[in-house]
């Protein structure tokens, strides 16, 4: 009796187990749909309702220093409008801009001698070496920047020994490129690693047997398969660029303004929540963009044939 009380008790286990499976396999789109409803989840509590919410708050208004409720345009005309949110605009562009070009232009090299001129020992050592900046403390390297490029600093202090003198590294242009490159050079050569490391090497070792030297091999066979990991890169750069809120504050000391730099001294400045949202969201709104065209070049002329 107890050996038959057992089996019966794992036959109604088994099935127990295969029903939800058998359930499951009935309809295909049952589990990725189970699988992708925390990620959905996440997403709507942790970024579409916060923005929805940064989107109502743009047509409130501020009395007595107190956020109130209310349906106004006053908020996106002073912003939209005003000659300061238009340089520092231009001038986020610019610098966004700047080091989205300075990091192809540096990772390119950098990503081709890891990818193909290293071996693999070498080429894992070196991939690991780009990993760690990219997890630790971006305000920590800003800060060890800030003391190699002062007056008293590193680089100062060996033109000082033959005889040049210190220059004005900290506070410009040139500083704010280097925390900013700081930031996206590492995560820009990582991408390119891995694009590169997926090319099909037969195609290079054709090209170059049919007589192609490398620098046709580079134009004509390896920057047309890393098209997509091309505007990848650019994309990245620019997002970071665009939103960094630190190397303008600590590498430059705020001035010009970025609009990142625009939305603190807004809401500063009499609690003008409102107003910082519409930076906020202008800013949301100018990155979608950027991250529309970046996916539209990284199709390539071919797919978009194809499409129309």
């Amino acid at each position: 009796m107890m050996a038959a009380s057992m089996t019966m008790r794992a036959s109604a286990l088994r099935r127990w187990f295969r029903l939800p499976r058998a359930r499951m396999s009935g309809s295909p789109a049952v589990l990725p749909a189970a699988l992708g409803l925390p990620v959905v989840l996440w997403q709507a509590v942790f970024f579409a309702a916060p923005l929805a919410f940064l989107v109502v708050v743009t047509f409130w208004q501020v009395k007595s220093f107190r956020l109130e409720p209310a349906f106004v345009l006053d908020n996106w005309t002073r912003i939209l409008f005003s000659t300061t949110f238009q340089r520092a605009l231009v001038h986020t562009f610019a610098v966004a801009g700047t080091t989205t070009v300075l990091a192809l232009v540096l990772a390119f090299p950098a990503a081709y001698t890891i990818a193909f001129r290293l071996n693999t020992r070498m080429r894992d050592l070196a991939v690991a070496f780009l990993v760690v900046p990219v997890f630790s403390s971006y305000m920590l390297r800003i800060y060890a920047w800030q003391i190699v490029l002062s007056p008293e600093g590193v680089i100062n202090a060996l033109l000082g020994a033959i005889g040049l003198g210190p220059l004005p590294l900290l506070g410009g242009a040139f500083s704010l490129q280097v925390g900013l490159l700081t930031l996206t050079l590492p995560i820009a050569v990582l991408i390119l690693v891995f694009a590169m490391s997926g090319i099909d090497r037969t195609l290079i070792e054709a090209a170059e047997n049919l007589g192609c030297r490398r620098a046709r091999v580079i134009a004509h066979v390896i920057i047309p398969s890393l098209r997509p990991a091309l505007a990848l890169t650019a994309t990245t750069s620019f997002l970071l660029a665009f939103g960094d809120y630190i190397s303008p504050l600590f590498m430059t000391g705020s001035k010009p303004p970025t609009l990142s730099i625009l939305i603190v001294d807004t809401v500063k400045s009499g609690s003008q929540w409102p107003r910082a949202s519409v930076i906020g969201v202008s800013m949301l709104v100018m990155l979608a963009l950027v991250l529309g065209v970046g996916q539209w070049l990284s199709r390539g002329r071919t797919a978009r044939r194809e499409a129309a």
